[in-house]
């Protein structure tokens, strides 16, 4: 057996390491939806919501630790993103969606987010409802290339991904990238300012993370619609930034966002609500006046006093 180079060897060991990350981050993720769960109790919409992002980067994570395996030990085989055949297909279908996926689901999370700072609640159907849609929706549009639009190419540094010197393709990325980075940075910045949220390094974690993650995809996206060349290094930083979300995402989101929720039922956070207080009656003046009144006697009957 022919071993590749020494960097197909470093992605086999990060990819492991993220699936092992992924993998307790799904698993539990898939328990908190049980109506039972600590978290389904306090914040119903939660618990589909890191599932959806769970499945986002585990749909990435597993079939490529097992596409960069077989690289690893087969060599340039059909299964090589390089030739552009079936295994750049392949690859290039759960790395754009993955993209896609992620960057959407982490937008209804801060939406979640910035919901529960203002103590608001999302019904549980609905999140779910919206979970659905995402992984649904990423799919769907992922499967452009199946459809005839553009195609799944390989950027010459490692991976395949959609053709960005395809307009189509190139626009619909920018629709969808730049509308959930703004977004996410301003409920972020709408929950920092509501300051209902437990934990303010959540929010500050989670900007920075998805701003790294996913900045770098509008400009390829406007390179692309010009026809221009990528800049030697562009799309590797951008995959490594992207896919880097698979160590972080499990932190940020399956133990920080998870445990702050969770305190959501601590008092003065969250969305909990103070418990009823019976009002003390009101005594009109005339009611004070009875009941300040000493005590009597009432007068004897006539001819009942003792002489």
């Amino acid at each position: 057996m022919e071993l590749m180079a020494p960097n197909y060897l470093a992605m086999v060991i990060f990819l492991l390491f993220g699936a092992c990350a992924n993998l307790p981050f799904f698993v539990r993720s898939l328990l908190d939806c049980f109506p039972s769960s600590a978290l389904a109790r306090v914040l119903p919409s939660a618990p589909s919501a890191l599932l959806t992002t769970a499945t986002a980067e585990l749909c990435w994570v597993l079939p490529c630790l097992v596409q960069c395996s077989i690289q690893l030990f087969n060599g340039q085989g059909p299964w090589s993103p390089s030739k552009e055949t079936a295994g750049c297909d392949l690859m290039g279908f759960y790395s754009v969606f993955a993209s896609l996926s992620g960057m959407t689901s982490t937008l209804w999370v801060a939406f979640l987010t910035w919901r529960a700072a203002r103590h608001q609640q999302v019904s549980a159907n609905v999140s779910m409802l919206v979970g659905v849609s995402i992984l649904a929706g990423a799919a769907l549009v992922t499967s452009l290339p199946f459809m005839g639009v553009g195609s799944f190419k390989f950027t010459g540094e490692g991976f395949c991904y959609w053709d960005w010197h395809h307009a189509a393709l190139s626009s619909v990325m920018l629709v969808i990238t730049l509308p959930c980075i703004l977004g996410t940075l301003a409920l972020l910045l709408l929950a920092m300012r509501a300051g209902g949220w437990p934990s303010q390094l959540d929010l500050q974690l989670m900007l920075i993370a998805f701003l790294s993650a996913w900045a770098l995809w509008v400009p390829a996206s406007l390179i692309g619609l010009a026809g221009g060349d990528f800049p030697r290094g562009y799309m590797i930083s951008g995959g490594v930034m992207g896919h880097a979300q698979a160590l972080i995402n499990p932190y940020i989101y399956g133990v920080r966002w998870r445990r702050s929720a969770l305190l959501l039922t601590s008092e003065g956070k969250g969305i909990t609500v103070s418990p009823m207080v019976s009002p003390e009656p009101k005594v009109t003046p005339s009611q004070a006046n009875v009941l300040e009144a000493p005590s009597s006697a009432p007068p004897s009957p006539p001819g009942s006093q003792v002489v």
